[in-house]
């Protein structure tokens, strides 16, 4: 097969964007407009579910932290409360917040002297304030919709009903930092990523092996010279995915070869941190989605993980869950999607996770360079 292949237009430094360690702040006053923020900072709306989200203490100020979201048992027991309440406690107590909020999205109907599921409220409260994090609110939600009714679980029995998810503050910041769209469900966010009909075509799988024999025959003359023009080929494609250019079947088959080399995909996450002037996070991301949905198994695990790793900042939220079970799925012994999935299970924060990727990238673009 031939590499040639027309050049691509330099691509221009992004003229803005956000960096995951220029993070924007949103004040979240009341508990209406908590409950409400949810959709925006898990990607998709909650449904019979409980959030439980870390509180971290900054110059004097409180931060939204970590989050954790678990399903709610359809047969809730005492033994049931403590194993979602020890999960939770599992997935946030590493990121040491001061304190954490606890929101229950159920349909199911409280009783005059408490909203439901009290007994896994009361179980999540004792597991944190066994480890010195008290749990400074905890709400109720009947669903995340405008004029839904919510009420608090403390004596207050504060109450009301919610705002406009899509039109509160944090919904518009997060919109406008980060493009992302606020899925209705979690099998939409599931649905938004499953493979392309042409995926699993004989066609492209035709084409990924021609680039893969390529790129054998590339790496043996000068691997790192290969690395180079892959990695300005990905780059190029980054910024033709910002301006709306579409990919062609030639792209998606040098893009999934190209990403399976070790030294283009640890400078590839070195974008989403913000790493290259030249890339814009947003675009890149961009790209990880639309090669997750393209690129058959085993090589979509690299899209993926890198989709998943972009979106690391959001908490836990179901876009980087599903994009690490379709790594997982594509190619069990993928290290970095095991590795990252290990990190999130185990509760590592984003700066953890961004402080390991900074120092491959470093060392990849170093070695790259030389």
């Amino acid at each position: 097969m031939s590499t040639r292949k027309k050049a691509r237009r330099p691509v221009p430094p992004p003229k803005s964007r956000s960096r995951p360690d220029e993070p924007v702040v949103v004040r979240v006053g009341r508990s209406a407009d908590l409950v409400a923020a949810l959709p925006p900072m898990l990607g998709f709306h909650p449904e019979e579910s409980v959030v439980v989200i870390g509180i971290h203490e900054r110059d004097g100020r409180g931060r939204l932290g970590g989050m954790v979201r678990i399903d709610l048992a359809e047969s809730p027991d005492a033994e049931t409360d403590g194993v979602l309440a020890e999960a939770a406690r599992e997935r946030l107590e590493r990121s040491a917040p001061a304190k954490v909020v606890v929101v229950v999205v159920s349909g199911v109907a409280g009783t005059a002297a408490a909203p439901p599921h009290l007994e896994l409220v009361d179980a999540i409260t004792a597991t944190f304030e066994a480890i010195d994090i008290p749990v400074m609110e905890a709400v109720w939600a009947e669903r995340i919709a405008i004029g839904a009714p919510w009420r608090c679980y403390h004596p207050c029995a504060c109450s009301g009903t919610l705002p406009d998810p899509g039109g509160t503050v944090a919904a518009a910041a997060h919109a406008a930092v980060t493009g992302r769209v606020t899925r209705g469900s979690r099998e939409e966010v599931e649905a938004s990523l499953a493979p392309d009909p042409e995926a699993g075509g004989e066609r492209r799988r035709r084409l990924i092996d021609d680039w893969h024999q390529v790129a054998v025959d590339e790496w043996l003359d000068d691997r790192r010279a290969s690395s180079r023009r892959n990695l300005e080929f990905v780059r190029g494609v980054v910024g033709d995915v910002g301006a709306g250019t579409p990919l062609s079947e030639s792209d998606i088959a040098r893009l999934a070869v190209a990403l399976c080399d070790p030294a283009v995909r640890d400078t590839c996450l070195g974008w989403a941190a913000g790493h290259d002037d030249r890339v814009d996070p947003v675009h890149a991301e961009r790209l990880w989605t639309l090669l997750t949905r393209a690129v058959p198994a085993p090589e979509v695990a690299q899209p993926a993980t890198l989709l998943a790793f972009a979106t690391v900042d959001q908490g836990g939220g179901a876009v980087l869950t599903t994009a690490l079970q379709r790594a997982c799925d594509a190619d069990p012994h993928h290290q970095l999607s095991r590795m990252l999935g290990t990190l999130i299970t185990a509760g590592f924060p984003p700066e953890t996770v961004r402080e390991l990727v900074s120092a491959a990238y470093t060392e990849t673009t170093a070695k790259l360079a030389a």
